[in-house]
């Protein structure tokens, strides 16, 4: 089944701390108190989000979507799928990092944190997350060359 995205349930979604984290490292909404905001009601954050430029705009908002794909079940095995490829090198790391994603309430916040503070095993975790999604393998005809003069 396919989740519709848009950027309003993005923001309902995602919990305001992570939404204030990522929008204080790119230098936006310094003036935003994202505590007050209620939860599941980011009216405020939205209207200033409106009045951003549509090329800023856009570019979070492809973030935002690759976020918003691994929020689930299955983006949120290609993030372990990729953590644990990268830490084969200490035994006991792949499960800590998991265990901390683990106690997270849900995958929204699974998904921004790791592609907060674990931005690392964010890139092959979105490729391997629309791998499995794409609902065929497709295979390219090789046609045989024309033959024959003419």
């Amino acid at each position: 089944m396919t989740r519709h995205y848009s950027t309003r349930d993005f923001f309902r979604q995602m919990p305001n701390a992570l939404l204030a984290r990522y929008f204080q490292a790119r230098g936006l909404f310094g003036d935003l108190d994202f505590s007050a905001m209620k939860e599941t009601q980011p009216d405020e954050l939205f209207a200033a989000w409106l009045y951003l430029p549509d090329g800023q705009r856009n570019e979070m908002d492809a973030e935002f979507r690759d976020i918003f794909g691994l929020s689930c079940e299955k983006g949120f095995r290609a993030i372990i799928d990729e953590a644990e490829w990268h830490l084969t090198t200490h035994p006991d790391a792949p499960t800590g990092f998991v265990e901390n994603l683990a106690r997270l309430s849900n995958h929204y916040e699974r998904a921004m944190v790791t592609f907060l503070d674990h931005n690392q095993f964010w890139k092959g975790a979105t490729r391997f997350y629309h791998a499995d999604m794409l609902p065929y393998w497709r295979k390219r005809k090789i046609s045989a060359a024309p033959t024959g003069g003419g």
